[in-house]
């Protein structure tokens, strides 16, 4: 009944942390990118754990999360402000719908089926919002956790040394693996995207897309899509 209780207890907990899973996994990334340099501060600079971490803190807001808040609200703000002629959209959907009736025999454009796409917009808009102030929360949540993680640094990595179920060997393989995987992601998948976002904006300003550096900012982030990300856009 204990054992049960614990389950019970540890998945409740679980739900109602996942709206705050992205700051927690954005803490633990940085924390890996960060952990040699706190190292290096409190054993060889000798300085004090507070002062380290706060210093720490202040360099991944400034690398990583001002930049990311920057393009969010770049985004955010293109988009509210767009001006879309209503005639421009309606009518390429038009073609499509009479190429389909053509071939299928199926008006896609029926008054229900329009019906149920109006009123997908007002959840669009929802879903945004509610996107940018969960990004904003899970950003807190990040340098809450953060600071804790690099303070308690060493009694950390102790503890999880000591769970792990494997032997010694396998422990350092283990742990040498996770540091190499997530600081290759989080290094790498940025840099790919910053570069394939500026190569597209090349493109979009030679052949005269509108609004190019919008389109070049979306295509550094659907590089996250595998595959298909780049050409969604």
């Amino acid at each position: 009944s204990l054992i049960a209780l614990m389950l019970i207890l540890g998945l409740t907990i679980f739900c109602e942390m996942t709206p705050f899973m992205g700051g927690v996994l954005g803490a633990m990334t940085i924390y890996i990118l960060l952990r040699g340099q706190m190292k290096y501060l409190t054993e060889k600079r000798k300085m004090r754990k507070g002062l380290a971490a706060s210093i720490l803190l202040v360099e991944s807001i400034l690398v990583f999360l001002i930049p990311l808040s920057i393009v969010v609200l770049i985004l955010v703000d293109k988009f509210s402000t767009l001006n879309l002629n209503p005639q421009e959209l309606i009518e390429p959907i038009q073609n499509i719908s009479n190429f389909i009736l053509e071939k299928t025999g199926y008006n896609p454009l029926k008054s229900e089926n329009v019906s149920s796409l109006l009123g997908l917009i007002p959840r669009i808009g929802q879903y945004m919002m509610n996107g940018i102030s969960s990004l904003m929360i899970n950003i807190f949540v990040l340098i809450f956790i953060l600071y804790f993680m690099l303070i308690g640094r060493e009694r950390m990595e102790s503890y999880i040394y000591d769970i792990l179920p494997f032997s010694e060997h396998n422990k350092k393989e283990v742990l040498h693996e996770i540091n190499m995987i997530v600081t290759s992601n989080a290094i790498g998948i940025p840099l790919l995207g910053i570069i394939q976002g500026g190569i597209a904006l090349v493109g979009y300003y030679i052949f005269a897309v509108p609004a190019p550096m919008i389109f070049g900012l979306l295509t550094a982030i659907s590089t996250v899509i595998p595959v298909v990300g780049t050409g969604l856009v």
